[in-house]
């Protein structure tokens, strides 16, 4: 918006200024050659090909370009003044023989400057970078300069709030293809009622219309403002390309967004802007609106906002943001809500988890899924995930009867076990997919029902054998912290007397296990591994997260596990951060068991002499 003024002050600014040829009180100014008129050439586009550009001086000073010459200079307006002399391209400008140098102010094309010569009334030579010389040839004036994106993509006059929005936008996007990049997109659509600068009029007043898109190859950005008084394509920034989401072809229009939310209450009968976005995860509008995907954005004249989903087919998600919220600075709590339903006996626990992506799913080997644990009462369970953004989850549940505190599956990716998965999507053989149980969360409290389903051929209550992991069954119980003497031990290590242990999930604080030697020959860190089964061979892997950025996956510790307590010593653990255990083991049915644990740093230690 401020470029878009700068362009307006400065054609009112230099809108006084001569137009290129006047030599001011040069009583021989009549008999001299003028540039004022309208010019054609041919030129290169950034794509090495020659088009025809056409452009037309005024006597006033003003500048256009036809939207048939290549970029930068399509479809630019602006203003030109000139000199008889090099002040404005010294470097360009060849005393005896150029008439003259220019300089450009306006526009996307503001600041440029080169020098010029004219031969007769007819011929006009111009160069603004060396050798790069362009041959005009006057032409005739009589019909106005149109360009074909003012009578193609969005008509001058229009009826607010604008509507056919998709039509319009899929127009810009051919034309902004066609004119500047072959793989740009559209990311956004921004509407503004407005006194101030405006490209198209409304029975309602001026209203300011532009187009943002991307292109990936350039990872550059650009506005186009259709029939804009100005510059119609404006070149932006470079840009990160994994911050631009492209719109939809297809979308709400902007009268039926208009129309959800004053259902929903919106008082204001007159709309100041609406903008359309295709959202990121995580992003909160005015008033504390989550939004994700593509939404309309939308502002009364009563400073209300509302939101309407504007995906396709038609959701019929529109919101308003409370008043009260938007006074306070505040957001409603954020909340997914599961009930579990269908479990067949009490024993044991279920695990919750949910998935933004279909990585590691369902297994979370890596740990990436958020879990939480539910006890059960009379076959029923529920679970929370608190302070979620907006965005798409899953969400999978699973009947951990055994206590191995992992979702077993068996090695054709089958569970073991009870499991279900949100929006309850029927499995005709195996575990369906993330697709399917992928859902849209936006703000607020949202509820799901899971019906958790067991598999084929399991008896159906708590007498069923449980012989199948009697012979297996291990647990991460924790972490301690001891010195060389025990890691020296190797698989034969105990843990000392009196030993803290840290418990799973566990934050470290203060100095707590912090070295005291200079090499760091105490303050190693160990996993309390607990085991009761026939001998077996194990592995225990860490990912490490450290505070100062990255993640780091050690390789892979491999140890024979007896019954009894085992320690296994981490490595070289001192630097603040999270760390990921993944410990396996039992590999008697081609697939090992998988504990995964945690536990962080946030120590004070102090540097050791």
């Amino acid at each position: 918006m401020s470029a878009i003024i700068r362009i307006g002050l400065a054609i009112v600014i230099v809108g006084v200024i001569s137009a290129c040829g006047h030599s001011g009180s040069d009583p021989s100014a009549a008999s001299r050659p003028t540039t004022v008129g309208r010019w054609q050439a041919e030129m290169y586009n950034p794509a090495g090909q020659r088009q025809p550009c056409v452009m037309e001086i005024g006597a006033t000073g003003k500048i256009a370009y036809g939207d048939t010459c290549p970029m930068p200079l399509t479809g630019q307006q602006a203003t030109i003044t000139s000199v008889p002399n090099g002040n404005f391209a010294p470097n360009l400008y060849v005393t005896g023989k150029d008439s003259g140098t220019f300089m450009i102010v306006g526009g996307g094309i503001s600041g440029m400057v080169g020098a010029f010569r004219l031969d007769g009334s007819k011929h006009m030579t111009t160069h603004t970078a060396p050798g790069a010389d362009i041959e005009w040839t006057r032409t005739s004036s009589e019909t106005p300069m149109r360009s074909a994106a003012a009578s193609e993509v969005m008509p001058a006059q229009i009826q607010w709030p604008l509507g056919d929005v998709p039509a319009f936008a899929q127009r810009a996007a051919a034309y902004v293809r066609s004119k500047w990049q072959p793989d740009a997109f559209l990311t956004s659509i921004q509407l503004e009622q407005t006194s101030g600068f405006t490209n198209a009029q409304s029975p309602d007043g001026g209203v300011l219309v532009q187009f943002l898109f991307y292109s990936p190859g350039q990872q550059l950005t650009l506005t186009y403002m259709p029939n804009s008084p100005a510059s119609e394509l404006m070149p932006g920034s470079s840009a990160d390309p994994r911050d631009e989401r492209a719109l939809p072809a297809n979308f709400v229009d902007l009268p039926a967004a208009v129309a959800k939310l004053r259902a929903k209450g919106m008082r204001g009968v007159h709309v100041k802007s609406a903008h359309l976005e295709n959202y990121g995860r995580g992003t909160y509008v005015g008033g504390g609106i989550g939004v994700f995907g593509t939404e309309w954005v939308i502002k009364s004249a009563l400073d209300e906002e509302g939101v309407v989903l504007a995906e396709l087919p038609d959701q019929n998600d529109a919101r308003l943001a409370s008043s009260d919220q938007a006074d306070e600075g505040g957001q409603a709590a954020d909340l997914i809500h599961v009930d579990i339903e269908g479990l067949r006996n009490n024993r044991g626990q279920v695990y919750c988890q949910i998935f933004q992506s279909a990585r590691n799913f369902p297994s979370n080997s890596d740990g990436n899924a958020a879990t939480t644990a539910s006890t059960i009462t009379n076959r029923h369970a529920a679970c929370d995930f608190q302070n979620q953004e907006p965005g798409s989850y899953a969400v999978l549940v699973f009947h951990d009867e055994d206590s191995t505190h992992v979702l077993e599956l068996n090695p054709d990716g089958t569970p073991r076990e009870g499991v279900g998965l949100s929006n309850n999507p029927s499995a005709v053989a195996g575990l369906p997919s993330y697709a399917a149980a992928k859902f849209t969360y936006r703000t607020g409290t949202m509820n799901l029902t899971i019906d958790m389903k067991y598999p084929a051929g399991q008896a159906p209550d708590a007498t069923r054998s449980s012989s199948a992991s009697a012979d297996a069954n291990a647990s991460l119980t924790g972490f301690a912290f001891v010195d060389g003497s025990v890691t020296g031990q190797g698989s034969r290590a105990k843990l000392p007397t009196g030993t803290k242990i840290y418990p799973p999930g566990s934050t470290i604080t203060g100095t707590e296990g912090c070295p005291t030697t200079r090499y760091h020959t105490d303050g190693m860190i160990v996993a309390v591994i607990d085991y009761q089964g026939r001998p077996t061979a194990a592995s225990l892997a860490v990912t490490r997260h450290p505070a100062t950025g990255g993640q780091f996956q050690n390789a892979p510790y491999y140890l024979d596990l007896d019954p009894g307590r085992t320690l296994q010593f981490l490595g070289p653990i001192f630097e603040n951060g999270s760390y990921d255990i993944r410990f396996q083991y039992d590999y008697s049915l081609g697939q090992g068991k998988t504990l995964s644990a945690t536990f962080a740093l946030a120590r004070n230690c102090r540097p050791t002499p």
